[in-house]
């Protein structure tokens, strides 16, 4: 038993090494010039070790992106539960996802979207999993957004609005560097969200820092 228990933990600990490094490698060369070579060199582990958990290179960007979005919906979950308790007010909330989708997570997942309008591989991968992201994310807006006036649709509607607006803001991060005009651009949408009565439960109103 302990000796299967080693084995499993080896084989989550290649997986992960495996995932991390295939979205390290996209970041720095993108999905197209990817190889499972080069993942396998970055990783750390034979070909032969990273075909035997992912046998194409399909599945191999599909365990990579599940990886990556899971992580991001427990980082999202989490500063959700800060502002709930008044750890974090939802201004920040606010910023912190800006910054979220202007990072590494972004840019990765821009590779996929990209890609995915001219390869049927990728859209495959793609869609159930941004399905189940949004859907996860929905459900921590859906608790989080204090408004008896607004319908579990409207909230959905305003979620949707505001992770346009971000993936938006991180495309256009890529050429313009121009965290004022960002910072005016949240505060913006925070009194968007305000003057429709949506607002996180704890009340905290103060500006973007």
């Amino acid at each position: 038993m302990v000796k299967r228990q080693n084995q499993e933990e080896r084989s989550r600990q290649t997986q992960s090494r495996v995932t991390q490094a295939t979205i390290e490698c996209i970041l720095e060369k993108g999905i197209r010039a990817t190889s499972t070579v080069d993942v396998a060199r970055q990783a750390g582990v034979s070909r032969g070790a990273l075909v035997h958990h992912y046998p194409s290179k399909t599945s191999l960007m599909q365990a990579a992106l599940e990886d990556l979005l899971n992580r991001e919906v427990e980082s999202v979950r989490d500063m959700a539960k800060k502002v709930k308790a008044g750890e974090l007010n939802f201004d920040n909330f606010l910023v912190a996802l800006h910054e979220h989708f202007k990072g590494d997570m972004y840019m990765v997942t821009l590779e996929y979207l990209t890609n995915a309008r001219t390869d049927p591989d990728i859209m495959e991968v793609l869609v159930p999993l941004a399905s189940k992201f949004n859907d996860s994310l929905e459900r921590i807006w859906e608790h989080l957004v204090a408004s008896a006036e607004h319908t579990s649709h409207q909230k959905r509607v305003a979620l949707n609005a505001t992770l346009c607006m971000m993936r938006g803001m991180g495309a256009q991060s890529i050429w313009r560097d121009d965290p004022e005009l960002y910072r005016d651009m949240l505060v913006f949408w925070r009194e968007t969200l305000l003057e429709l009565g949506l607002s996180a439960s704890n009340g905290n109103r103060r500006e973007p820092a």
